[in-house]
């Protein structure tokens, strides 16, 4: 019983060690950013949502988000969708704003767009992999096909 509660506590606080950390905020502020609004965030909107996870709110038009305490993600989220990095209109028409999609993302949404009825009961798509580098179902990692620090070609990746 005392080894179990040993481990109980060492297991604590490694976590609190990981969370408290002082780059945990800002990490998580970049990698939610990247999958959930825009893959290259400007370092201000990236400050905004760490200061949103770590003092627990968030203020937007009058309303308060969160509960004041550190990590609350309902903070941490409402500073992601409401900031104006992410509800900026003017950045619909900039064509280095947005997130870049996985190839097989991509075709997919192809496939939507085009209305795609299939005549069978499992739409197979073979040969994805050497045509576009990814294949549905069959990913190589647990992990993003981009890795977290790609920046696409152009005014992005020149920078």
């Amino acid at each position: 019983e005392t080894t179990l509660r040993d481990a109980q506590y060492e297991t604590e606080a490694v976590l609190d060690h990981y969370l408290y950390h002082p780059n945990t905020p800002p990490f998580l502020a970049l990698r939610l950013i990247q999958r959930l609004v825009i893959s290259n965030p400007d370092p201000r909107y990236i400050q905004t949502v760490a200061e949103a996870f770590k003092n627990g709110y968030y203020e937007s038009g009058g309303l308060v988000f969160g509960k004041r305490e550190y990590g609350d993600l309902e903070a941490t989220f409402a500073a992601i969708y409401l900031d104006r990095a992410a509800r900026n209109v003017l950045l619909d028409a900039d064509i280095a704003s947005g997130a870049i999609r996985e190839p097989i993302l991509k075709v997919i949404g192809l496939m939507r767009s085009m209305k795609f009825v299939s005549h069978f009961p499992v739409t197979v798509m073979s040969g994805l992999m050497a045509d576009i580098g990814q294949m549905a179902h069959e990913f190589t990692t647990v992990f993003s096909f981009f890795l977290p620090e790609h920046k696409p070609y152009g005014r992005v990746g020149d920078a």
